[in-house]
């Protein structure tokens, strides 16, 4: 029983590794999704100030190409949170085969655990008939 103990702390420790691993993963989606919006909400308010000051033509060229470079940086973004989706999807999925092997191990633990308290309390109920048969002898023999 000692071994199983130990087997299910270390795939406990396994467990909680991976959690924290997962919870980087999803902090690190978190800040390259708030830094997206970060640069949609730029664009937003440089359109206002292009807007404001349409009749230079160099105002709108300059626009422009900012507009292309905060497309540009968009879709790097936008990439790097598909990878990360990805890294997440799959921390997910070793995550749920640790806590499976986890839960078959202590089920294991369990139903030893159990048959050993049926042993013993048949090992109980054998001794304390034999006490009664015994007893039922010696009163017998007395008679």
């Amino acid at each position: 029983m000692a071994k199983l103990s130990s087997l299910i702390r270390v795939q406990k420790h396994r467990v909680d590794e991976k959690q924290k691993i997962l919870a980087r993963l999803y902090a690190e989606l978190e800040a390259l999704e708030q830094k997206k919006q970060d640069v949609i909400d730029q664009i937003a308010k440089e359109r206002k100030v292009a807007e404001g000051m349409s009749s230079n033509p160099l105002t709108q060229l300059s626009f422009g190409n900012y507009i292309n470079n905060a497309k540009k940086i968009v879709s790097a973004l936008e990439n790097d949170i598909e990878k990360v989706n990805v890294r997440v999807s799959l921390a997910q999925d070793d995550i749920r085969a640790a806590f499976e092997e986890l839960k078959k191990t202590e089920i294991v633990h369990q139903n030893r655990i159990d048959e050993e308290k049926k042993a013993q309390k048949k090992k109980e109920n054998t001794e304390l008939d034999e006490i009664g048969i015994e007893g039922h002898r010696r009163n017998n023999a007395e008679e």
